[in-house]
């Protein structure tokens, strides 16, 4: 079977964005004291702050298993970025919450990611920008959904 071998390979310019986005980041969330795996949690919980947040809505909303966002929520809470709150409603329940130590590092965490995302951009127009960014976000749905 003959390949095409001078074809690139999508999965491969996507780990090579994937890898120097989270090399930039890493060094960035370090200063703040997060990986990038807590600012997402972060992140998720923050846009979410109206809704009631339990462990097993990150999993989900995360693709994260189990044992993986009990140690994030675990070492998050060490740090003192989230605690757990029982449910008014449900008293077997915990909730997912920010501290105020955490809501002060969003603005900044979002700052970094749109700055990252501006360099990874460069050269681009408006309207290229917008079409890889909806490009990607159907790449990342099928992802989701096939795998």
């Amino acid at each position: 079977m003959q390949h095409e071998s001078k074809k690139q390979i999508l999965i491969s310019s996507l780990m090579i964005i994937g890898n120097q986005a989270s090399k930039v980041g890493d060094l960035h969330l370090k200063e703040i004291g997060l990986t990038h795996s807590q600012a997402n949690l972060i992140l998720f919980l923050a846009h979410h702050a109206d809704r009631k947040i339990r462990q097993r809505d990150i999993e989900v909303a995360l693709n994260l298993t189990n044992p993986t966002v009990s140690g994030l929520i675990k070492r998050l809470e060490q740090k003192q970025f989230i605690i757990r709150a029982d449910d008014p409603e449900d008293s077997r329940a915990r909730m997912i919450l920010l501290t105020e130590k955490a809501k002060l590092l969003v603005d900044q965490i979002f700052e970094h990611i749109h700055q990252t995302e501006t360099k990874l951009l460069e050269g681009f127009t408006e309207e290229e920008a917008e079409l890889v960014s909806s490009l990607l976000r159907r790449i990342a749905e099928n992802a989701l959904k096939n795998f």
